[in-house]
């Protein structure tokens, strides 16, 4: 497991916001790698004296849920120094370092930790209209080339259409399949159907192309795709985000089409953000290898690498990384880093389908931390609240965001 996993799913399980899959992977991990957790954390991290957030009962707390975990190794137990702290806890042998990582994590502020002067804490969110705003979930409306809309969220698993030589089947809760039927025949010479998956507000959902390749959509995100990839290569239209797994085929590249920006791949798995009230399209790259072009500059990603294209220009720049805040979305929670809060509130609008208004100036607002999605609005408002100068106020499916 590389570092960057690892740390992913550490920060998970501190906030709460890790699936019963990423916490068997991480257990059974460190259960049989112990001394690999040093390397998910940074040396300058280990000093925690005075840091913000850290205090001892609340370490003692964690600490003791790790070990409560019916996961948890149980085969030794030995007396291990808190770090930055003077007293002993007992731990069992195999969590000694995991337990050390989330002391760190809560010293470092992963529990929406400001990183300006702690604000008085103000709630104001208006209690009797929590019902109002949920959590998204898997929907989306499936258009085909002659029209026709089903909407996905509400159609039983099964057959959907024949559209040209696929079948389109919903297999499971949030997931669509094209099955490729080999005698099956076109209506038309030479034609090419293409369906549009189209994810409102408050959703999500995955769909399996013609080829294999995988595809889950954000909200508030489409992708455009012909039912069987014909000639020398496979393209895409995408609005929103995606991430991708693209199945290889050396001798057919497959093409994501976007804002006048291509992305140009053979097989590898990426994260595309190309939201349309962004200023960044952002193309993240987890492995393999891709090639981002945009009138005529061109550039090209290894994985751990992102490249990011500003709507008012052509230039391309290429950087590391963060994966774990790139793939949050897909994983179920929401990850700030430093991001200021019109850029929170624009997540939080896309995933909750609420309106957003401002009443102030908020350019020096800024957050990091990471929140499960399937948790309440007022949940996360109330966070953001305790932590800052900002409040809001829920009317109906209005977020108003006030100093």
């Amino acid at each position: 497991m590389n570092n960057d996993r690892l740390r992913s799913l550490l920060e998970q399980y501190f906030n709460d916001a890790i699936s019963d899959a990423d916490r068997d992977e991480l257990f059974s991990y460190l259960n049989n790698n112990p001394d690999d957790v040093s390397g998910a954390v940074d040396e300058e991290m280990l000093n925690l004296e005075g840091a913000p957030g850290f205090d001892n009962t609340r370490a003692q707390k964690v600490l003791a849920d790790i070990k409560a975990d019916p996961r948890f190794k149980d085969d030794a137990i030995i007396p291990v120094p808190v770090i930055g702290k003077s007293n002993i806890v007992k731990l069992y042998a195999g969590w000694v370092k995991i337990a050390a990582a989330v002391l760190i994590f809560a010293s470092v502020g992963f529990y929406f930790v400001r990183r300006q002067k702690m604000g008085a804490v103000k709630n104001e969110v208006a209690a009797n209209n929590m019902a109002k705003i949920v959590p998204g979930s898997n929907k989306a409306i499936l258009t085909l080339a002659g029209g026709k809309s089903i909407v996905l969220d509400s159609a039983a698993n099964g057959a959907l259409a024949s559209n040209g030589k696929c079948k389109v089947n919903k297999v499971g809760d949030g997931k669509l399949v094209y099955d490729v039927l080999p005698n099956a025949t076109h209506a038309g010479v030479n034609a090419v159907l293409y369906n549009t998956l189209t994810i409102p507000p408050g959703g999500q959902y995955q769909v399996v192309l013609p080829d294999g390749t995988q595809v889950w959509l954000n909200s508030s995100s489409s992708l455009s795709y012909p039912t069987e990839f014909t000639g020398n290569s496979r393209t895409v239209k995408l609005t929103g985000e995606a991430y991708f797994e693209v199945a290889k085929n050396k001798d057919k590249p497959f093409y994501v089409e976007m804002n006048n920006v291509q992305v140009k791949v053979l097989g590898t798995h990426f994260n595309i953000s190309a939201y349309a009230d962004d200023k960044d399209l952002t193309t993240t790259l987890l492995e393999g290898s891709v090639q981002i072009s945009k009138s005529g500059s061109l550039a090209l990603l290894r994985p751990g690498q992102q490249a990011v294209i500003g709507s008012d220009g052509n230039a391309i720049d290429v950087s590391k990384a963060n994966i774990s805040q790139a793939m949050a979305w897909k994983n179920g929670y929401f990850m700030f880093n430093d991001d200021n809060i019109v850029d929170i509130m624009k997540k939080v609008s896309r995933w909750y389908d609420a309106d957003i208004e401002y009443q102030g100036n908020f350019a020096n607002q800024r957050f990091g931390g990471t929140f499960t999605r399937s948790k309440s609005i007022t949940d996360l408002l109330k966070n953001l609240e305790q932590i800052s100068n900002v409040h809001f106020k829920i009317t109906g499916r209005r977020i108003t965001v006030m100093q």
